[in-house]
């Protein structure tokens, strides 16, 4: 950040918190400076990017098209397939190569993984071929290098025509996908996905290892999914075909749907008794089609023994408060499956609270799945979802709509990012559902506790480099407790308005955590590089604690001491004996080179605490508090005696 611009943000933190005089000043390790990257630098001055954290003037982003058709073998759990892929260079750059992601690779035998699987032979490339033209090509690990006969201009598209096949993995045998015998199946990463070319780095295509996730670009996909009838298949995308596959009652139930906030059964128990799941074909299969605009991956969800319910949500409201965009909401479970009856609701209420406090959800349906895996993942529109008490996870999941499907970082070597972004804003968005879940509280409270064990890690690390839990410490609950100590910083319409404006500037785009950092700056007006320098890129902690109180008639005054490395404005606050309370902060700024400060509060307190508000990553929190001693007076007149 430019020295001036420190400066003069600077200038106004000294005026409104003048330093305690009385506290010795000391020499104290301050956070280095966060130094962009040559690319990142290089890409400010091309004009695609910004210091204020705005895309820049010339900002572009790469696009593809795809149009899929699939069949899968539910009784030998494999999937064939073939594909029309046309890759668009939105980019200044002509491509003589282009690289695409073959993920099921990494269940390959001889492939790395950070994570145990079960192998199988990965992705079998049949054939990819220009104009009826084999090509040149060559794989690497989970990447496939294809070089086209004529490079692609700026400006230009070509189109590759590839046919692949794959066995499906047994459920629990490989992350984020897999089979239940014949009954259910949950496709991801199951076609060959062009790698991202952006605006900082040209080519970005990390092997994939298994624990870092995904870095996508976006793109329009029309799928076709061929299997046995009798199967309901949801995918990402709005269904094309619902006469050639629903039922009647079925194509009904969605209708009605859209104009209740009942739940509506789809399909219930009566129509798996009876086998009318779907619609039938003297064939024996069903060719469902699904078309999903501008997003950056597709999944299949495809189920025999699946309950189907829908409902809506109102992702926005017009002047007088009538919905003006409604979202399709479904959910399918198989029976006993505990809460998830009310899965649909919990998928609601999270559509609904993130439109209106991020960004509106832009998408026309959002689908949550039981099964398959025993956490969560989430894809465009689709989450595949675990347990029987899923509200949490349903949550989480569909958060993710916002990080990274809508704002489409790189998760691989920024997952808090998305992940910690997403921990955050499913807390608010449970707290808001119920006063009794501690929200954001909750992260902070768990990252201070697993800081104070001595399990502190650094966010700004590579998915892949993380060992045992800290990758789910580093990635999810830390970062979380950043944003809302941070939202403590700064205040609420400083935050809300930087992460509004941050989403608005980088939807469908994708955003660095340079551009985060940037832009919270700029909407706030507060130089927060040593912020986020001391708790994304470092491993310290904080600490204050109050050392003394001295409480008399005249006015009573608090001695603090900051026993931490990392440097966060205090806040105190002193309760009376009428019930009233007062407080005071000492700012950042003052522990810069202060490790002692003394602040005095009118009137005689009876209790003083620090952080009340819980927003502090503060690992000893007893030391946050202080009574004063109550006295017996009977027993004391009684011991004069």
């Amino acid at each position: 950040m430019p020295q001036s611009f420190r400066a003069r943000l600077l200038i106004p933190l000294l005026l409104a918190f003048p330093l305690l005089a009385q506290d010795a000043v000391v020499e104290r390790v301050q956070p280095y400076p966060i130094d962009l990257t040559p690319e990142f630098e290089a890409a400010i001055t091309k004009g695609t990017r910004t210091k204020n954290g705005r895309p820049g003037t010339i900002h572009w982003t790469n696009f593809a098209k795809y149009d899929l058709a699939i069949e899968v073998d539910v009784k030998a759990a494999r999937l064939t397939g073939k594909g029309t892929l046309r890759y668009e260079n939105r980019s200044p750059d002509e491509q003589r190569q282009v690289v695409l992601n073959l993920y099921q690779n990494l269940m390959k035998p001889d492939a790395q993984r950070t994570r145990p699987i079960v192998p199988t032979k990965g992705f079998e490339l049949i054939s990819i071929k220009v104009g009826g033209e084999k090509l040149r090509s060559r794989v690497s690990d989970t990447r496939l290098f294809v070089t086209p006969a004529e490079p692609i201009p700026s400006g230009g598209s070509t189109q590759f025509d590839i046919e692949w096949a794959f066995d499906i993995p047994k459920a629990g045998t490989a992350p984020r996908m897999g089979h239940e015998g014949e009954d259910v199946f949950y496709l991801g990463y199951w076609y060959p996905q062009f790698a991202v070319y952006d605006d900082v780095e040209g080519w970005v295509a990390d092997r994939y290892r298994g624990n870092g996730e995904f870095y996508m670009g976006y793109a329009d996909y029309e799928i076709a999914i061929t299997v046995p009838q009798g199967y309901v298949v949801r995918a990402t995308g709005a269904l094309q075909n619902p006469d050639d596959v629903l039922t009647e009652k079925q194509k009904k139930a969605i209708a009605d749907a859209m104009t209740t906030r009942d739940v509506v059964h789809v399909v219930d128990q009566d129509d798996l008794e009876k086998g009318a799941q779907t619609k039938t074909h003297e064939s024996g299969k069903l060719t469902w089609k699904f078309s999903a605009a501008n997003v950056r991956d597709a999944a299949v969800s495809i189920g025999r023994t699946y309950l189907w319910d829908a409902t809506h949500a109102v992702v926005q409201a017009d002047a007088d408060g009538k919905p003006a965009k409604l979202c399709e909401i479904h959910a399918v479970y198989e029976k006993n499956s505990g809460d998830w009856v009310r899965a649909a609701e919990h998928t609601r209420a999270t559509i609904e609270h993130n439109s209106m406090s991020v960004y509106p959800y832009p998408w026309p349906h959002m689908t949550a799945c039981e099964g398959i895996i025993g956490g969560g993942m989430e894809y465009p529109m689709m989450t595949i979802c675990g347990g029987r008490r899923p509200q949490g996870v349903i949550t989480h999941e569909v958060t993710h709509m916002w990080f990274p499907m809508l704002l489409g970082n790189n998760e691989k070597r920024y997952a808090w990012q998305d992940e910690g972004f997403t921990d955050y804003w499913t807390a608010v968005c449970m707290q808001s559902q119920s006063k009794r879940n501690p929200g954001p509280r909750g992260d902070v409270m768990s990252a201070a506790a697993q800081i104070a064990a001595g399990g502190n890690v650094v966010s700004m690390r590579h998915g892949d480099s993380y060992v045992d839990d800290d990758f789910g410490f580093a990635s999810y609950t830390k970062p979380a407790a950043v944003l809302a100590q941070l939202r403590g910083l700064i205040g609420d319409e400083a935050f809300l308005k930087g992460f509004r404006r941050y989403a608005e500037d980088w939807a469908f785009k994708h955003p660095y955590p340079f551009d985060f950092f940037h832009t919270m700056s700029d909407v706030s007006g507060v130089d927060l590089e040593p912020y986020f320098r001391t708790w994304i890129f470092e491993a310290w902690s904080l600490d204050h604690a109050i050392a003394k109180v001295e409480a008399t008639d005249a006015g009573t005054t608090v001695s603090i001491e900051d026993h931490g490395r990392a440097q966060l404005q205090c806040v105190i606050e002193a309760t009376f004996a009428d019930g009233s309370k007062k407080r005071d902060v000492v700012p950042t700024q003052h522990w810069k080179n202060h490790v002692t400060a003394t602040v005095t509060f009118a009137g005689k307190a009876i209790a003083v605490t620090l952080d009340p508000d819980v927003t502090t990553i503060d690992v000893a929190r007893k030391n946050n508090a202080w009574k004063a001693e109550v006295v017996d007076e009977a027993k004391a007149d009684d011991k004069g005696r």
